[in-house]
């Protein structure tokens, strides 16, 4: 799980500085960590009554999924690295990984039996995130 944490908030940080610009708040890699962990307590509330397995299991899955979208993120890194892309296509790009993410996550979360519900605190916590992030 550290691993997976880390590997998301290093490339994420670096995702950030591709945007940063249209970023109103000092976004770094510990901002980041502090997302990641954050979102731990905002999903708890949802899963406090399951059996500390499943509990594990979904925390497991939920870093997984993070860790699979970060990763998808290295070929805009790379590819930003030899030749500037717009600012539309780095938010149309990231998007594109954050609809991948939601759909896994869901299909996820359906098979671990937990209500599909948690899937969209998932987006909500992110959204909060990035109202604050870009006000």
């Amino acid at each position: 799980m550290v691993i997976f944490i880390a590997v998301t908030v290093f490339l994420l940080s670096q995702y950030a500085l591709l945007v940063g610009h249209l970023i109103t708040i000092a976004y770094n890699w510990q901002f980041e960590l502090f997302m990641v962990m954050g979102m731990f307590f905002f999903q708890y509330p949802f899963i406090f009554k399951r059996k500390r397995s499943l509990k594990l299991n979904y925390y497991f899955n939920m870093l997984f999924v993070s860790f699979v979208g970060a990763l998808l993120l290295i070929p805009l890194l790379l590819l930003n690295h030899y030749s500037a892309c717009s600012d539309t296509f780095h938010i149309s790009y990231f998007f594109a990984v954050v609809i991948m993410m939601f759909f896994d996550h869901k299909r996820r979360v359906a098979k671990l039996g937990l209500p599909v519900l948690i899937s969209y605190t998932w987006v909500l916590y992110r959204f909060i995130i990035l109202i604050f992030i870009l006000n």
